[in-house]
């Protein structure tokens, strides 16, 4: 077998390490320097009581040598001898070295002293390679040891547990002076399952390559089925991601350039992946990396993360960031604005699947009340304490606590996120409201009279979005639905855009829900209090429907609830205490709106009438009563205001029955005509 070597360029200043080693022996400034790079005269060691000279540095390799002690890596050397932590031994060295510059005469700029090898991108495998890489990273990876000090200085200094190196195949050449090799870390990069590459690592952080290496990006296979994908710049700063990304439970795979330049061939990986997070490190050539991969990949699906740095913090990757500054692994997770993306074909059920499958219970913000992926209607008349009760909501909901202290409403978990975007109060009254019902609370956001509407290219609907895309919020709510739009509410296509980008945004974050408050007819006493105003598309969204109806009993002010939901025991007639900015549940407090048999069946009436066309039959059905009981019905709501037109009723044509007109103005959409 061919025996395989990690070249390093070498350092281009000629005592690379005196400077170093200059703060611990102030006298190698007056030493004179062997042809090897060893300083001629020896050193008193720190280690020990040394009454004669019994060390010596090498200002080349930077190697420290005791007769008594042994030889020191210039890390074992601060580790061992000067005695500081290992942490902040890595990044003593790192720091050095990456401040460390000559100058080129020729140019008279300068340059940094220790290049990293870079190896042809020209790809021309030499006889049985392949082979002979994969027996080269197997002999490597054998001789991996945790207590190797090139390893223990590079975990510890990055925060890596070891169990990564052994996953991702690292391994271990150690120091070979008649070879020319130097002692490093080596790591193979895989394409299609096959090595195409050996990058090494040094211990004083240069890096160096195997030749004909040809780098591609760093744990490219795991890109193989996703939609997502995280890009770093580096082996170290990509296994510092997955790390902490498994350990929020987030499964999307991580790669890295070998370099700071995306090249445009690598486009072709990227096939099928939607959406593209770039991490880059917060140094100048980072700048071509974020340059070159937008223009590579495509803006429109790539996301810049930039961390974000603080006066007084230390580094500039990945790895100093958490390391260094006492960040943890959520906060980087949290940093990413990940997408819940779906298979194109997931909501495609085969029956027999359906057959077999148990009804999975929804994943419940608030039991009974409102799940993740939904989309709640709080409606009701003006001035009936809408906005109340979906404060006291948010308060529950951050503070973990049951909804208005209604047993059966618990929420399932505490410190919720949730974004409120309130547009009809002015700021006096939102300042007064919240001071009296969220306090105690967290994690709450209100955007203000934005102007946001929820309809294509509005400005401040994109500021919303980018707001979600990073807040993350489990709730949003709307308040009210007739200020995020412009155009006939009782327009079914004004309607559905309006509902397009709510849809949109549970498609992609499937954990948020969504709460829209709505106004009802204008007076509480109006036939159609329950029913919604404008387009039936709006109740044919709706997932659940909380109807509020302020009441007062005696000196006490409260309100009535009445919920329908698809997935949750429908609530009727729930009396609720307002006490100091809140809806509180007093089993003692109750209101009963007793209606008559006929009240309740005229309100059902009109409310189907809202929904579509029906016919005579199907209305004698659903109101379980006589033909000539509906045609009295029709005629009571056609005198409080409503416009009914009929036709057919001649054999062969059943009576049909469509509300045109409201007494407040509502207008059936097109589409229920009947025709």
């Amino acid at each position: 077998m061919k025996k395989w070597r990690v070249d390093f360029n070498e350092s281009l200043h000629p005592e690379p390490w005196r400077d170093f080693y200059a703060r611990y022996f102030p006298e190698l400034d007056r030493m004179d320097i062997k042809e090897d790079g060893f300083t001629v005269q020896s050193l008193k060691c720190l280690n020990h009581d040394d009454r004669k000279p019994s060390a010596t540095v090498n200002v080349k390799s930077g190697f420290y040598v005791c007769h008594v002690c042994g030889s020191f890596s210039p890390y074992r050397f601060l580790v061992e001898i000067a005695g500081i932590a290992p942490e902040d031994a890595s990044y003593f060295i790192n720091d050095y070295l990456r401040e460390l510059y000559v100058k080129d005469e020729r140019t008279g700029r300068y340059i940094h002293a220790f290049p990293h090898y870079d190896p042809s991108h020209t790809y021309i495998p030499t006889p049985g390679q392949e082979e002979e890489f994969e027996e080269f990273i197997k002999e490597a990876k054998a001789r991996l040891r945790p207590e190797l000090p090139i390893v223990q200085e590079y975990i510890t200094a990055r925060g890596i547990k070891y169990e990564m190196l052994e996953r991702f195949e690292w391994g271990y050449v150690p120091h070979d002076e008649d070879a020319g090799q130097v002692e490093c870390l080596v790591v193979p990069f895989r394409v299609r399952g096959k090595i195409r590459a050996i990058r090494g690592r040094a211990y004083d952080g240069r890096k160096g390559a195997v030749k004909n290496s040809r780098f591609s990006l760093w744990n490219l296979d795991s890109l193989e089925g996703k939609s997502q994908a995280v890009i770093v710049e580096g082996e170290s700063d990509a296994l510092r991601t997955i790390q902490a990304l498994e350990a929020c439970g987030v499964d999307i795979p991580v790669v890295s350039v070998p370099g700071n330049n995306f090249r445009k061939e690598w486009k072709r990986e990227f096939e099928g992946i939607r959406t593209i997070y770039l991490i880059p490190q917060d140094d100048d050539a980072s700048a071509n990396f974020v340059r070159s991969a937008l223009a590579v990949l495509g803006e429109e699906r790539c996301k810049v993360v930039e961390l974000p740095w603080k006066r007084g913090d230390v580094g500039k990757d990945i790895c100093e960031w958490l390391t260094r500054n006492n960040h943890t692994d959520q906060e980087l997770v949290e940093l990413i604005p990940l997408e819940e993306h779906q298979d194109r074909f997931s909501r495609y059920y085969r029956v027999e699947e359906l057959l077999k499958r148990e009804p999975a219970e929804p994943d419940w913000l608030v039991r009974g009340m409102i799940a993740r992926g939904q989309k709640i209607l709080v409606q009701g008349p003006p001035k009936q304490m809408k906005t109340w009760f979906v404060l006291s909501l948010l308060k529950a909901l951050s503070r973990g606590e049951n909804v208005c202290g209604v047993p059966y409403w618990r929420t399932t978990v505490s410190g919720i996120k949730a974004v409120m975007v309130e547009e009809e109060h002015s700021t006096n009254a939102l300042i007064q409201r919240v001071q009296q019902s969220l306090a105690g609370t967290s994690n709450i956001v209100i955007p203000h009279r934005t102007g946001v509407k929820l309809l294509p290219k509005n400005p401040e609907f994109e500021d919303l979005l980018n707001f979600i895309d990073e807040f993350r919020p489990d709730l949003l709510v709307l308040d009210p639905l007739r200020s995020f739009f412009d155009g006939d509410e009782n327009d079914s296509s004004i309607m559905q855009q309006v509902f397009a980008p709510l849809n949109m945004l549970l498609r992609k974050y499937p954990h948020m829900a969504v709460i829209v408050v709505d106004h009802t007819a204008k007076k509480p006493s109006d036939v159609l209090v329950y029913a919604s105003r404008g387009s039936s598309v709006k109740g044919a969204e709706m997932d659940g429907v909380i109807d509020i109806r302020k009441f007062q009993k005696d000196e006490d002010v409260g309100v009535v609830v009445t919920g329908e939901f698809r997935d949750a025991e429908t609530v009727e007639n729930l009396s609720l205490k307002f006490e100091d900015g809140n809806l509180i549940y007093d089993d003692g407090f109750r209101i009963n709106i007793k209606l008559k048999d006929s009240e309740v069946r005229l309100q059902k009436l009109a409310k189907l009438l809202t929904q579509r066309s029906y016919t005579q039959k199907e209305l004698t059905d659903l109101l379980k009563v006589s033909d000539q009981t509906v045609r009295n019905d029709i005629s009571k709501l056609r005198a409080g205001g409503f416009t009914i037109e009929e036709e057919g009723g001649h054999q062969g044509s059943p009576k049909t029955y469509t509300l045109t007109k409201t007494p407040d103005g509502w207008k059936a959409d097109d589409e229920d005509s009947g025709e």
